[in-house]
């Protein structure tokens, strides 16, 4: 069996193999060459001549032939807001909330509670006891889309800011 070569230079490898720029990401122009390409030796030995996977391959495909506009976050399901609460002044500390994960950072995460404003969880607040035990991880992040159960720790209107605690992940 050969070993594969986690390479984050892949996509510009493929790019380069199919005879693609940065600047036809999206367009059709790069899903003609993505065609063209894959039309003549098909995905397994286009991924074996790059040292990876079909999957792994595919995966940089699917994000090359999205269009520019396009936002992976559209489809997840929404969250079940509170209908007494539409903004930052209807918060109060200790509230529970249900919300939608929008965004992880090195330093927290941003989850929106469906006041027109995200909260943020700070990264200490994330602990492998809170995280689903059904879901397989890599890591103790959140991802975008993912449903979460939190509390409000603080709230900072002057700001805008609002202080969040994760409860469990839905």
């Amino acid at each position: 069996m050969s070993s594969i070569i986690c390479d984050v230079n892949l996509p510009r490898r493929f790019l380069s193999f199919i005879g693609g720029t940065l600047h036809e990401i999206g367009k059709p122009e790069m899903q003609q060459k993505i065609n063209s390409s894959l039309g003549k030796e098909g995905i397994e030995k286009t991924a074996e001549r790059l040292q990876t996977t079909a999957h792994t391959l595919q995966v940089i495909i699917d994000g090359l032939s999205q269009p520019e506009s396009f936002d992976f976050r559209t489809d997840f399901d929404k969250p079940d807001f509170k209908r007494s609460i539409v903004c930052l002044e209807d918060l109060q500390v200790g509230t529970v909330l249900t919300g939608k994960v929008e965004n992880a950072t090195l330093f927290g995460v941003f989850v929106d509670i469906g006041v027109g404003k995200s909260g943020l969880i700070p990264i200490r607040s994330i602990t492998e006891a809170k995280l689903s035990k059904t879901k397989k991880r890599r890591s103790l992040g959140l991802g975008p889309g993912e449903r979460v159960e939190v509390k409000v720790l603080n709230i900072d209107i002057p700001r805008s800011r609002i202080s969040l605690d994760l409860l469990r992940v839905l």
